[in-house]
């Protein structure tokens, strides 16, 4: 949890961070991480993460009270969640922190959390988020395992599927691995179904400079003549993103 002033007054659901993790050039690109949760009130910001790397291993030896650089919010976030429809939130791995957000964001705001199905699933027990605070929020989320250590087995796809089939109206909100994103994504296609995608990156600059994290899209279907007529344009996660409607990113 930082203490981070207008950053988390400002944070909207599915936008991110990014945080140098040293004080030194080791290592010299900071690191972006999904916002979890953030109180105008108190100006407290959480995030979550696993130790993957050097980065993240000095975000975890750091001690209460100590400075850190910041730098955010960033990108576009999610839509407001439209209470007309069922909503699904499906988060594989680290994609709970910023649908987590979200789905209080909804409830915050008068979305009775019966309205929500949140999906929340990983390779096993051990590598699940804690999804207490889902609990807290009056929602029953549905937990899934790749081996059947907890929940369901199967992949987040796989449980998506079944939740979908007898719903009509629905709009599905996803984060996770890209790899689970396409197939998500494909599977909303099948289905003519909405839904918004927050995509993972490497992004050393944040602010779009770099264009380190760009992505290919589909160009929009109403270009003129005289647009550019490249079978796909760029968009950069961390300024178009790192939320994409769904049908928007060319996974091959």
């Amino acid at each position: 949890m930082f203490d981070a002033g207008d950053i988390a007054t400002a944070a909207k659901p599915g936008q991110f961070i990014q945080v140098k993790t040293s004080d030194d050039c080791f290592p010299l690109w900071p690191r972006p991480f999904s916002i979890h949760d953030a109180d105008p009130v108190t100006a407290h910001l959480t995030i979550m993460f696993r130790i993957y790397g050097s980065g993240t291993a000095q975000m975890a030896a750091r001690r209460p009270g100590e400075l850190m650089h910041l730098f955010g919010p960033l990108g576009n976030g999610f839509p407001a969640v439209d209470g007309n429809l069922d909503v699904i939130l499906a988060a594989g791995g680290i994609g709970l922190p910023p649908l987590y957000f979200l789905a209080k964001d909804a409830v915050e705001k008068g979305l009775s959390p019966h309205k929500m199905t949140f999906i929340a699933g990983a390779k096993s027990k051990l590598e699940l988020l804690n999804e207490a605070r889902l609990f807290e929020l009056g929602l029953r989320p549905v937990i899934c395992t790749d081996d059947g250590t907890a929940g369901r087995r199967g992949t987040v796809v796989d449980v998506l599927e079944q939740e979908l089939a007898p719903r009509q109206k629905v709009t599905v909100y996803a984060c996770g691995p890209n790899a689970m994103l396409r197939e998500v994504d494909l599977l909303l296609a099948r289905g003519n179904l909405s839904g918004f995608l927050s995509l993972e990156a490497l992004m050393p600059c944040g602010y779009g400079i770099c264009s380190g994290c760009a992505v290919r899209v589909h160009p929009p279907a109403d270009r003129g003549p005289t647009d550019d007529r490249c079978d796909y344009h760029l968009k950069r996660v961390c300024i178009e993103g790192p939320v994409f409607s769904a049908g928007e990113v060319m996974w091959d």
